[in-house]
């Protein structure tokens, strides 16, 4: 376990004789679990099995913030339209900060008596959390005789991501979720008319056809919408086919000391409920400050697969 200070730079009164200058400004804490086991499986003269299983668990809140500072938000992460890794008191330093749904004191969505849209509360507030619940690497090695098979499995349990990709086509009308915007509906949730925090709030029952609205993909729809809840990925990152060959092929050759020849493939296939396209996302670049823009998903490329062949010379 460990706290740490948020060190932040700020332009200075020219008064003092300073342009910008630096406030310790927050103080957050980050602990965290690992756990290594390596073991043998299989273990004879002619087949042998090693493996190694890595887990890691971390936690972090945010223990404090200036007295009037109620969010501090890193701004690389800000990409795309409200929603930004915002760092709000008693939450994690990996937040999603963004506009959201207006709802009453029950949770049900308010919506425009006028329009029977859905309302925006235009605050940002947290509503994600980008920290997975833990990771999970499996690496194994099986060689037999002059053969090694190598493969690396990686997965991802919980952590959010805001979509932004998604949210930037579905304003452009290019998603799939606006393929039935001319199909009537009638949104969940009680009309804000005053009633909505009585015992009987009124149900809504305003029919409405998003192909004649477009507010129903633009401003009645907020960046909370679009911030997908625990994404998990299970990937084989690597899987290595080698012979090695034997002494006799290379003992004229007085300065090798061993040769073997390889095929790898990187990232050849991915499990995950992810809606986008790879969940391994990062809308800046390893630069960018605190816990950086990953999580963000605008405009990203997904990983591509790879194979690589080559030889392998020792001397």
């Amino acid at each position: 376990m460990n706290e740490k200070q948020i060190a932040e730079n700020f332009r200075a009164s020219y008064a003092t004789g300073y342009v910008l200058n630096t406030l310790n400004v927050g103080t957050t804490r980050n602990q965290g679990v690992e756990v290594s086991l390596d073991f043998t499986p299989v273990k004879s003269k002619k087949l042998t099995w090693t493996s190694q299983i890595n887990f890691n668990h971390m936690w972090n809140e945010v223990i404090s913030l200036p007295g009037n500072v109620p969010e501090f938000y890193i701004s690389d992460s800000w990409v795309y339209a409200n929603a930004r890794g915002g760092l709000v008191t008693g939450g994690p330093t990996t937040s999603i900060t963004s506009f959201g749904y207006s709802r009453n004191n029950k949770g049900d969505l308010l919506i425009n008596p006028t329009t029977g849209l859905p309302i925006s509360d235009g605050a940002f507030k947290v509503h994600g959390d980008r920290n997975p619940d833990f990771t999970l690497g499996w690496t194994n090695s099986l060689k037999f005789k002059n053969f090694t098979l190598s493969f690396l499995l990686d997965s991802k349990v919980g952590g959010d991501i805001f979509n932004a990709t998604e949210m930037y086509l579905t304003i452009a009308g290019l998603s799939k979720r606006t393929d039935d915007r001319y199909t009537p509906r009638v949104i969940k949730g009680v009309l804000n008319d005053g009633l909505q925090n009585s015992a009987t709030p009124t149900v809504n029952n305003i029919a409405i056809v998003p192909a004649y609205n477009q507010a129903f993909y633009t401003t009645a729809m907020p960046e909370e919408e679009f911030i997908q809840k625990d994404v998990n990925w299970v990937r084989l990152r690597e899987l290595t086919f080698k012979y090695t060959f034997p002494a006799n092929v290379y003992r004229r050759l007085r300065s090798v000391t061993s040769l073997s020849a390889f095929v790898t493939g990187n990232d050849l296939f991915m499990f995950s409920n992810y809606l986008g396209a790879d969940p391994a996302v990062n809308a800046n670049t390893a630069g960018t400050r605190g816990v950086g823009a990953w999580g963000f998903d605008y405009g990203n490329t997904p990983t591509p697969i790879s194979i690589n062949l080559g030889f392998k010379v020792g001397f």
